[in-house]
């Protein structure tokens, strides 16, 4: 859910995070986002188990916007670099910078079609 405020404390950031809730997929496995900026992102994954990628390692990600069009879902491709990776038992995440901001591909929903 998207709170009405920035999440963060007192870091000085390039951007405003806010708090989002979106399906992400990678190529290792699904998950959710915490925090989206338009610098960048915090994400963990569904499995815990799933390996998280090293500091430095290039990701593609694939964000789901559920409500963002009446006329269904909208997939976003997007590409960064991850800063770090926190290791904690209750929340786990992955901290990238976006490199690529793929053009929105289209409608995943196609019931509105003729």
């Amino acid at each position: 859910m998207l709170a009405g405020a920035p999440a963060g404390g007192t870091k000085r950031r390039l951007a405003p995070r806010f708090r989002v809730v979106l399906p992400v997929t990678t190529d290792r496995a699904m998950g959710w986002t915490r925090d989206v900026s338009a610098t960048g992102v915090i994400f963990t994954f569904v499995d815990r188990t799933v390996p998280a990628p090293d500091a430095g390692a290039q990701i593609r990600l694939e964000l789901l916007l559920e409500h963002a069009d009446p006329l269904g879902f909208l997939q976003i491709h997007c590409a960064g670099r991850v800063l770090r990776v926190e290791h904690t038992a209750a929340a786990g995440g992955v901290a990238a910078r976006w490199t690529r901001i793929a053009s929105i591909l289209g409608h995943r929903n196609s019931s509105t079609a003729a």
